[in-house]
């Protein structure tokens, strides 16, 4: 069932919980739509566009109904793209599908299936025309509410801008904004090819790419957002640009880094491509006893790290039954078909319980690294320094053994390095607008991570996690360790990321939003995410 401009059949399509919100038709300028149909998205006008349009606006107007403005859009965009448009008051309505709980919960007043960046554009102008606010989802790997969620209103989904192809000189990737990376190496992987980009398989190519995007191939080629060659993008008035070094040169710079959500919606990405085969990599699992000789290894390679391009790790520390309680894992991988390169030689001395490395392709990493029942919750940066992440883990056990009885938990907490020889490479075509430097460095991420079964324990896992947080920042300032810097992707919602870009890239962001969207169109028309 879709909307129909029936007032009977609107009445039965349209669920009762939103009825008569926010009649906002006085404010709807249905003599524009009228008059200029091409200038929001009807060039393909039918004869009966006119009579539709006009029958819908005096239903908007009957009292008895009390359509509010989404209603209205919604009803408009099935005008527009009939077959990409769903209710989710439909019977036959299926929802999509996200990482997240919280997500999953919010029901929108519509849903289109955008299969182009004209699509986009137009869902874009219903949205200012109505006054609707929209939310965009791509591959909806965020654990809070409203990021790529919206209550009552239109969902933008990407997921059939799902295109991805080489150019003939194997250096680009152009790739649809609605792919997770897993879509992404099952095409590159059998080329003999690779990008930078994710290294779980369910990640959207679009949301960890535009918040900075950590990858395998950091220490070679800089973050996901470093690698973009060309963006298009959908931006407030509708138009479609690319964004490029050359080609809307600002806008460039403020979305490797700055989000989509402030500056207007990327339909595709033309991403960098290099020679890749097979690389050694995968998970050593640990004794808990082992967390020192692991800060201190890990700590060396932050250091070591511009030695050897190809060479990443990460560590982490968490509690489960299937463990047998606290346990400790790292994650190193190496962008060549050699083991336990030199580089690890400091984490090949500490004895794994379980060791489950070996040559493997992107594609096979990203599935065994995927996370299906975590809940990402806060992150916090610091300067490198081995002693304070022993103090770390200490400070995590302390507080996670409060809440061990809670069923279900899974409570995991990880370290990811930003070493200096990723900075550097953060530094081509302009720049990102992160406000990293080598003074900076190196630096550690740190990323909590937890899963648990029941709503009900939300708030005393909060209380938990905040009360860890709070200890672990109060720790590294009184060590001179604490950095300003939140990484976006791992951020909750309460943390200021952009203020962490520092002073002169925050102003500058500001600028650049407010030349491409003068009106405030991503600003008051999409709630969700992080807002400058």
């Amino acid at each position: 069932m879709r909307f129909h401009l029936l007032p009977a059949v609107v009445w039965l399509a349209l669920p009762h919980a939103i009825l008569a919100q926010d009649p906002v038709v006085g404010a709807i300028p249905f003599d524009q739509l009228l008059s200029d149909p091409a200038g929001f998205g009807f060039a393909n006008r039918t004869p009966s566009f006119d009579a539709q349009v006009q029958e819908l606006e005096q239903m908007a107007k009957a009292g008895n109904l009390g359509l509010d403005k989404c209603q209205i859009a919604c009803a408009l965009l099935e005008l527009l793209v009939p077959p990409n448009v769903s209710s989710p008051a439909s019977p036959d309505y299926k929802p999509v599908k996200y990482w997240s709980v919280q997500q999953s919960e919010v029901i929108p007043a519509c849903r289109i299936d955008v299969a182009s960046a004209r699509d986009i554009s137009t869902a874009i102008k219903v949205s200012k025309l109505t006054q609707c606010p929209f939310a965009v989802k791509g591959g909806g790997h965020v654990a809070f509410a409203g990021a790529s969620s919206i209550q009552n209103g239109i969902l933008i989904n990407l997921a059939n801008l799902n295109t991805v192809s080489v150019n003939e000189d194997r250096t680009i990737t152009s790739v649809g904004s609605g792919n997770t990376w897993i879509n992404v190496y099952k095409i590159l992987d059998p080329l003999g090819l690779s990008v930078v980009g994710g290294r779980e398989a369910s990640v959207g190519v679009g949301g960890l790419t535009l918040g900075g995007g950590i990858s395998y191939f950091s220490g070679r080629y800089g973050w996901a957002c470093d690698n973009v060659l060309n963006y298009e993008v959908v931006l407030a008035d509708g138009s479609i640009v690319i964004a490029s070094p050359t080609s809307e040169p600002n806008l460039y710079w403020a979305l490797r880094g700055g989000s989509g959500t402030n500056f207007g919606i990327i339909s595709r990405f033309d991403l960098a491509t290099f020679e890749q085969g097979p690389l050694w990599g995968g998970s050593k699992y640990y004794s808990i006893i082992s967390n020192a000789s692991l800060a201190e290894a890990f700590s060396k390679f932050a250091v070591d790290a511009p030695t050897d391009d190809f060479a990443h790790l990460y560590i982490a520390f968490g509690y489960a039954d299937s463990f047998g309680g606290f346990a400790a894992v790292s994650g190193p991988t190496y962008g060549k078909p050699v083991a336990d390169a030199p580089i690890f030689d400091e984490l090949s001395k500490i004895p794994a319980l379980i060791d489950a490395t070996g040559l493997n392709n992107i594609t096979a990493l990203a599935i065994a690294l995927d996370q299906t029942a975590y809940v990402r919750f806060r992150t916090v940066t610091f300067k490198n320094d081995a002693n304070l992440i022993k103090q770390l883990v200490q400070i995590y056990v302390e507080e996670t053994s409060t809440v061990l009885d809670i069923p279900g938990i899974l409570p995991f907490f990880s370290f990811q390095p930003i070493s200096l020889n990723i900075i550097d490479k953060m530094k081509k075509n302009g720049g990102n607008v992160l406000g990293l430097s080598e003074a900076d460095g190196p630096l550690v991420i740190m990323n909590v991570n937890w899963g648990w079964s029941d709503a009900a324990d939300d708030a005393r896992i909060s209380d938990t996690v905040l009360r860890f947080f709070s200890r672990s920042i109060a720790l590294a300032k009184s060590m001179s360790l604490d950095h300003r810097f939140i990484y976006m992707n791992y951020a909750g919602l309460d943390q200021g990321v952009f203020a962490g870009y520092g002073e002169h890239n925050l102003g500058r962001l500001k600028d650049i939003q407010k030349r491409y969207d003068p009106h405030g169109v991503f600003t008051k028309l999409q709630p969700g995410y992080f807002k400058l």
